[in-house]
C-alpha cells in the first residue's frame, strides 16, 4: 500500500512537473512568437455619441446660412485640409530637427503610419518609446526578417522596415526610461524627465529626429516630453521641433464629430492634415470647441486617416 501510494505521488509531481514545462513553453512562445491580432474594424459611423450633439448643432448653422456662405467655408476646408502627400511634401521641405509624433499605441494607427507616413518622410534618426534592450531585440527580428513583433501592443518592425528602406543609413534609438533610471530618481524625476535625458544623450546636431510616442508624449504641455523640449528650447532657436498627433476618425470624439460634419456637407472622404488651424473657418472654431481645447491647443499639426 505504501508502495502504490509512493508511486501515485511520483506520478503526480511528474504530472505537475510536465504541465509546468507546458506552460513554461507556451508563455515562452506567446512571449517571442505572438501572434498579429485580427482587426476588427467597427463600421459604426457615430462611436462616440456624447459629442455627436456638437456635429448636428454644428450641422443646423451651417444649413441657416446663405449659399455664398456655405460655399466659402466648403472652399475654405478644402483648401485647408491638406491631403497627407502634400502635407508630407511641406514636412520635408521645413527640414525640422526634431518631429515628436504623437500616436495611440493600436495597429490601425501603426499600420497606417507605415503605409502612409514612413514610406515618404525623410529622416536621420528614428526614436522609439524603448529601452535599449528592446530596440536590439527588434533590429534582430528585423534582421530574420521576422513579419510581425509590438511595441507597446502595437506591430513595430513595419514602421522600422518602411523607415529603413526609405532611408538607408537611418539610425534607430530607444528613449524610454530604463529600469536603473526609475529606481535611482527615487521620484526626483518624471518619466518624461527620463526620456527628455535619454532624448538628448541621441540628438545629433543637424540631423532630422522622428520621435515616435505615446500621444501625450508630444502634446505641448508642462512635463510632458514635448513640453520640456518647448520649455528648454524655444521655437525662435535654431533648434527647429513640431508636434504631431495622428488619430483615426473614430480614436477622438470630438474629431468624429468634426468628420462627420465634413462628410455631411459633401467634403471628399479621404486622409488629411491640418498644419494651420488658425486658417480654418471660424464657424469651425465656434462650433467644435472641444476640438480645439483637446487637439489644435495642444498639437501644432493633427493627421486624421479613415477607415
Amino acid at each position: 500500500m505504501n508502495s502504490s501510494f509512493s508511486r501515485t505521488i511520483i506520478y503526480l509531481l511528474i504530472g505537475y512537473v510536465i504541465l509546468l514545462i507546458i506552460l513554461s513553453m507556451s508563455d515562452w512562445i506567446q512571449t517571442n512568437y505572438p501572434r498579429r491580432p485580427s482587426q476588427l474594424t467597427n463600421q459604426e459611423r457615430i462611436q462616440h455619441p456624447v459629442y455627436h450633439s456638437s456635429a448636428i448643432r454644428a450641422l443646423d448653422k451651417f444649413y441657416d446660412l446663405s449659399d455664398s456662405e456655405k460655399t466659402h467655408i466648403r472652399h475654405q476646408l478644402n483648401q485647408q485640409l491638406t491631403g497627407i502627400t502634400n502635407w508630407l511634401d511641406w514636412l520635408n521641405e521645413s527640414r525640422f530637427q526634431v518631429i515628436c509624433l504623437g500616436e495611440l499605441h493600436t495597429e490601425s494607427t501603426r499600420s497606417f503610419l507605415a503605409s502612409d507616413f514612413f514610406t515618404k518622410i525623410n529622416m536621420d534618426i528614428l526614436l522609439l518609446e524603448a529601452v535599449p534592450e528592446e530596440i536590439n531585440h527588434f533590429m534582430t527580428l528585423f534582421d530574420n526578417k521576422r513579419d510581425y513583433f509590438p511595441l507597446l501592443d502595437a506591430d513595430i518592425l513595419n514602421i522600422i522596415r518602411t523607415s529603413t528602406k526609405k532611408n538607408p543609413h537611418i539610425k534607430i534609438f530607444g528613449i524610454e526610461q530604463t529600469n536603473a533610471q526609475q529606481n535611482a530618481s527615487q521620484k526626483r524625476h518624471s518619466r518624461d524627465d527620463h526620456i527628455f535625458t535619454n532624448f538628448w544623450d541621441r540628438f545629433e546636431s543637424g540631423k532630422t529626429h522622428i520621435a515616435l510616442l505615446g500621444a501625450l508624449h508630444c502634446a505641448d504641455t508642462p512635463n510632458w516630453f514635448y513640453g520640456n523640449l518647448c520649455k528648454e528650447i524655444p521655437f525662435s532657436s535654431k533648434l527647429t521641433h513640431i508636434n504631431v498627433i495622428v488619430l483615426g476618425e473614430h480614436q477622438n470624439g470630438p474629431l468624429e464629430a468634426f468628420v462627420y460634419f465634413l462628410d455631411e456637407i459633401g467634403l471628399p472622404k479621404k486622409n488629411f492634415a491640418i498644419h494651420d488651424y488658425l486658417s480654418l473657418p471660424s464657424f469651425i472654431d465656434e462650433s467644435f470647441q472641444q476640438l480645439s481645447s483637446q487637439l489644435f491647443d495642444k498639437y501644432r499639426s493633427v493627421i486624421v486617416f479613415r477607415q
